[in-house]
């Protein structure tokens, strides 16, 4: 079989379509993910597919290899405006398509375009192709790029202690670089999740149906066909398809970018509640005539968070319309034909978010003089876990009462932990028996009972990395 020649996709510019609707052509727009996810690289795909459906066609003697590369230097010269402007006649999209194919080719090479499809064998391939072509390309890298940022942050800072957070409230020390490593975990399994369903989009060519009738009056073998054609491509067979593919497969590899948007924007999110100004542990960095507020002049907002919890929606909405589309009537309703054309804008705006938080992680300003006065906020109260422990451990029978009675304590009177713990003569008791070493966890647990944290914050980073 002759190999296939690399797709050409047409260029694309940086410049922004201000007449466009969505706001991933004018704001938000990409050249590099652009470049596969356009509308004329949607055409050129399915043009591409043509050409490939011919060179399988003279691999079985259905037509001549000359034919073969006649066609496929045609299909690899159609524009998207001669498309459209077939279509205005036709009303379809890939007999416009075929059309203007057969507009720049002999008589003898005319009837060998589309021969034996059906236009989902076009479509669902090339929409299989230009997506895994736009993973693999684009959104992969750039998400892996986040990944080792996001990894040498949490190396960088796995020592700087900061107080840890349940519901919003101080609950034990940990450290920055450990709280970074948890997005350096989930995001890292979520990628190696999001490579394997791209390695797992499908192509077919089984024909109106899905049972391979047309092929099958002219190749004793429409399966080893469709083989073929497909693994051609780079893509796997649909195990089964109708008239279309399954659209599981493809709602697998959206979920999931669903979820890494979710994780980004987990990250987005906490960063932004750091840099409250009662926090102020983070801060994005301000760069010169950078502006806060139109009317409040000392404002810093953390807008770039914002941006990516914000879009993180629209992935999230859109991975809606994709499900609804899983069920399609008998062998093929078209009642997914607009809303599939939607699908792109999920890792469009994945890259987005993607690229925007690595560049500002990597400009993220941490102040570890605030974390510090922040442990400090409770007086040492946060070391009341320990205390219940080691009063366990020496036979108190009440610890976690006791313990938490001397912490509310030393809270609501703004007086050291310790002072309250040496003031009652029942604490006082339990806490002679303690070592020195068990003293300091009480006395300073923002350096004594960080536990593994700052260990599991480089070794996170490291297996990342």
């Amino acid at each position: 079989m002759k190999k296939l020649a690399p797709i050409v996709l047409p260029a694309t510019s940086d410049a922004r379509n201000y007449d466009s609707i969505d706001p991933l052509d004018n704001r938000y727009y990409d050249i590099e993910i652009g470049h596969y996810l356009s509308e004329r690289s949607r055409v050129a795909y399915q043009a591409y597919v043509e050409g490939a459906l011919a060179n399988t066609l003279a691999d079985y003697g259905v037509c001549s290899q000359d034919i073969a590369d006649e066609i496929a230097v045609a299909a690899s010269q159609v524009t998207t405006e001669e498309v459209y402007a077939e279509e205005k006649t036709t009303r379809h999209d890939i007999k416009a398509l075929v059309n203007v194919i057969k507009s720049k080719l002999s008589e003898e090479a005319q009837p060998y375009v589309h021969f034996g499809a059906t236009s989902h064998d076009v479509i669902g391939t090339a929409s299989s192709l230009q997506m895994k072509d736009a993973m693999t390309n684009v959104v992969i890298p750039r998400i892996t790029t986040l990944l080792h940022s996001l990894a040498e942050i949490s190396e960088k800072y796995a020592d700087t202690v900061q107080v840890g957070r349940t519901h919003g409230q101080h609950a034990v020390p940990i450290t920055f670089g450990f709280a970074i490593a948890e997005y350096v975990s989930r995001l890292g399994q979520s990628l190696e999740i999001i490579q394997a369903a791209t390695d797992n989009l499908f192509g077919k060519f089984s024909g109106a149906v899905g049972s391979y009738n047309a092929l099958s009056v002219f190749v004793d073998n429409p399966e080893e066909f469709e083989e073929k054609i497909v693994t051609s491509l780079g893509l796997k067979v649909a195990p089964y398809s109708t008239q279309i593919i399954p659209a599981e497969n493809i709602v697998r590899l959206l979920d999931e970018l669903s979820l890494a948007a979710g994780i980004m924007s987990n990250l987005a999110h906490d960063m932004r509640h750091l840099q409250r100004t009662e926090i102020g542990e983070v801060r994005e960095r301000f760069e010169p005539g950078q502006t806060g507020s139109s009317t409040m002049a000392h404002k810093r907002n953390p807008w770039n968070f914002e941006n990516v919890v914000s879009m993180w929606k629209e992935v999230t909405s859109q991975t809606i319309n994709a499900r609804l589309n899983i069920s399609s009537e008998h062998q093929r309703d078209l009642t997914d034909s607009a809303s599939s054309r939607f699908y792109v804008i999920i890792p469009a705006s994945v890259v987005a978010m993607a690229t925007r938080l690595n560049t500002i992680m990597n400009k993220l300003e941490v102040d570890e003089e605030n974390m510090q006065r922040n442990l400090q906020l409770t007086g040492g109260a946060i070391a009341a876990e320990p205390l219940y422990l080691l009063f366990e451990k020496y036979g108190h029978t009440t610890a976690h009462e006791k313990s938490k009675a001397l912490a509310h304590s030393a809270m609501e009177s703004g007086t050291p932990l310790v002072d309250v713990i040496t003031a009652d003569a029942e604490a006082t008791e339990y806490w002679n028996k303690f070592t020195g070493q068990e003293k300091q966890i009480i006395t300073q647990p923002e350096k004594y009972y960080i536990g593994r944290a700052a260990e599991k914050a480089r070794r996170i980073a490291k297996n990342w990395r």
